[in-house]
């Protein structure tokens, strides 16, 4: 019995009881409507709200979990706090943003093709097979700590009933941590903990905050309170099982949900799921990570090969264990999680007022994507532009990133920031429509005032039936507190 409950060894593969009596009961919960006559199976969920997704005696296990969110707000998924309570407790043993709980940082949405969880649909749809057995009792639910309501958030959970469980089982457990930028003088720590289990799996998510490539550092598994560690790594994108960087790919075990890593701003997001090898221990973990990679001069030559850097750093670690906990370290809260910790989001429909264009029009689209208004423009071909000006509100460094939409009919476009050129080619054309993604132009000291952002058409792909452009909002970030050390001359 217990080998079939335990998440941590090859449970993901085709399961002996299928052609077993069923000691349990097939249960779900979720946002279905009970009335027969109706569709509406949504639920709303406005900000600061909590919905329960599952409240189910045991004993009993969950086996899975689909949702799919409507929401308008940038980088959301980390704004949506999941947490799951085991046995009454009223703190719980899994603390994580939705977003990387299915293995995508940033507060991005991503397709994720992997055993414990997957996404499709442009990531909307998301799956979740991670086992959660339970004796007395599971709660799991869904907080809104953004600013802008989820306007649709459907969802099931599939349990099993059972009528006992061994007294042993080891409960699930997953806990986001960050540091932006990471603390330096010491390692990166993804988890410590107290107890017997097994740990089964890692999401780490990396911003750049200087250039080259930042992932030499290696992963360390201090296992029972040990001096030196019995699993130490040889590289960052080593313990994520891939080579010589990390390159966007998915599998069963590992994959790359954002493969940047050379160039300040880069984004990049790794999964490693340790089901064929978990890690067990008998009284306690400490998992911790460098964050070390190659460095440059402030002429660009290269400093150094290994050394450590102050790159934004969080992770999502996922173990097994006995006693669950009931004391996780607190999360930030919010706004506090998403890239760089800050972010001053402008919605373009409101400076619809003040754009100009050439070779175009432009209008505003209401309800593109559910709630979310954005500017389109209809550009004509090689040459339109549009220029949309802004305003900073307070001088700093700030990252700047608009966040565009992509579908059959839009051009290929580049960027000037006051009127210099920013950022690299943009290939808007997607054989569907797609939802906003942000596209970092760079990190640019701003004066306090207004500035402009214009967008000129290069032409478009032989696959897109026009040269169209829409933006839905402009993101600017402070990132003042990431400047990099001064490493020699």
């Amino acid at each position: 019995m217990v080998a079939l409950l335990l998440a941590t060894q090859a449970h993901l593969a085709m399961p002996d009881s299928l052609v077993l009596p069923a000691q349990f009961k097939a249960m779900r919960q979720g946002s279905h409507n009970p009335d027969p006559k109706s569709n509406a199976d949504e639920r709303r969920l406005n900000a600061s709200e909590t919905l329960t997704l599952i409240d189910a005696n045991g004993p009993g296990m969950v086996t899975h979990m689909w949702l799919t969110i409507a929401d308008s707000e940038y980088a959301w998924p980390r704004l949506l706090r999941l947490r799951v309570y085991y046995d009454g407790a009223t703190s719980p043993s899994v603390d994580v943003p939705l977003g990387d709980f299915f293995a995508t940082g940033h507060g991005r949405e991503k397709d994720v093709n992997s055993l414990p969880v997957r996404c499709t649909s442009q990531g909307r749809a998301k799956n979740c097979y991670w086992q959660m057995p339970y004796l007395k009792h599971v709660r799991m639910t869904l907080t809104n700590e953004g600013m802008r309501p989820a306007a649709l958030t459907y969802w099931q959970v599939d349990y099993r009933a059972y009528k006992s469980l061994p007294k042993d089982i080891l409960y699930f457990h997953a806990l986001y941590h960050q540091e932006l930028p990471a603390v330096m003088g010491r390692n990166y720590p993804i988890l410590d903990t107290k107890g017997r289990g097994q740990y089964v799996g890692t999401v780490l998510s990396v911003i750049n905050n200087e250039d080259n490539w930042f992932g030499e550092g290696d992963e360390y598994f201090y296992v029972d309170g040990e001096k030196v560690a019995s699993l130490a790594g040889t590289g960052t994108e080593d313990f994520f099982s891939d080579a010589w960087g990390l390159h966007e790919q998915q599998g069963a075990y590992y994959g790359t949900t954002a493969a940047g890593g050379f160039s300040l701003g880069d984004r990049a997001s790794a999964y490693r799921w340790q089901l064929p090898d978990s890690v067990p221990f008998t009284k306690g973990l400490h998992v911790e990570i460098e964050h070390s990679g190659w460095t440059n001069t402030p002429s660009g030559k290269v400093h150094s090969g290994f050394e450590e850097r102050p790159d934004d750093f969080s992770s999502v670690a996922f173990w097994y264990q006995t006693p669950f906990r009931t004391d996780l370290p607190q999360l930030p809260v919010g706004q506090a999680r998403i890239p760089y910790g800050n972010a001053t989001v402008i919605d373009t429909e409101t400076l619809f007022p003040k754009v100009k264009v050439e070779k175009g029009n432009v209008e505003v689209q209401k309800g593109v994507f559910w709630e979310q208004n954005i500017l389109f423009f209809s550009g004509t071909g090689k040459g339109a532009s549009i220029t949309i000006p802004f305003e900073v509100t307070e001088a700093d460094r700030y990252e700047v990133m608009p966040t565009l939409i992509s579908s059959y009919d839009y051009g290929n476009y580049t960027a000037e920031l006051d009127g210099k050129p920013v950022g690299g080619a943009m290939n808007l054309y997607a054989n569907d429509l797609l939802m906003p993604q942000g596209y970092p132009l760079g990190r640019f000291d701003l004066s306090k005032g207004e500035h402009v952002l214009k967008f000129t058409c290069t032409g478009q792909s032989g696959s897109s039936a026009g040269a169209f452009f829409g933006i839905h909002q402009i993101v600017l970030s402070k990132t003042s507190k990431a400047y990099p050390p001064i490493r020699g001359k």
